[in-house]
């Protein structure tokens, strides 16, 4: 089975080889990455064009296992807060439950170097008092199936915060409601 499969959203349904890790899907508008694991399913659009005689498509963001709990996003930046002045990397793992966690790391003032953990369901990493932005180094590093978040601005009265779904190099803006429990 090849990596990737290539699809058609027919009027009749999706028509083609399904991919082992995922799917191109061409649709009425665009072109879509389908991808699906057991802590994340998502559809992102990587080309929006108009293809007549197909039909439409919707991007999806789905947790199986639930939304993360909302104290998990305070949590992080009560520990990002510790420290403004080098970042931090934080990951979100799920066995059997959500956990925050904070791998042994390299932390210098503008990187950070660390460990992915098994089953990470969302990379977190702060800015210090840099805004909320995904670097080169980000999207070299970010090239899994996963969600991320990148915090900012922490010496302003309220941090800059960027969500993004990772689907193997391409990727997609997201609000914190799309993947948390409570939204601030």
């Amino acid at each position: 089975m090849n990596p990737a499969g290539y699809m058609t959203n027919t009027k009749n349904g999706l028509q083609g080889e399904h991919g082992f890790i995922y799917d191109y899907v061409l649709a009425e508008n665009g072109l879509f990455l389908d991808a699906s694991s057991p802590l994340l399913e998502a559809r992102e659009c990587i080309a929006p064009v108009a293809v007549r005689g197909l039909a439409p498509l919707e991007e999806k963001i789905v947790l199986p296992k639930g939304k993360i709990p909302g104290y998990f996003y305070d949590l992080a930046l009560s520990i990002f807060y510790t420290d403004i002045n080098r970042e931090c990397y934080l990951a979100i793992t799920w066995d059997g439950a959500y956990h925050l966690q904070k791998p042994e790391q390299e932390r210098k003032e503008e990187t950070v170097k660390y460990r992915v953990l098994p089953s990470t369901v969302m990379d977190i990493h702060s800015h210090g008092s840099m805004p909320a932005f995904s670097s080169g180094i980000d999207n070299h590093d970010e090239q899994g199936f996963r969600l991320s978040m990148v915090v900012g601005k922490l010496n302003e009265a309220a941090p800059e915060v960027g969500v993004r779904l990772s689907v193997y190099g391409y990727y997609m803006s997201l609000d914190l409601k799309d993947v948390f429990e409570c939204t601030h």
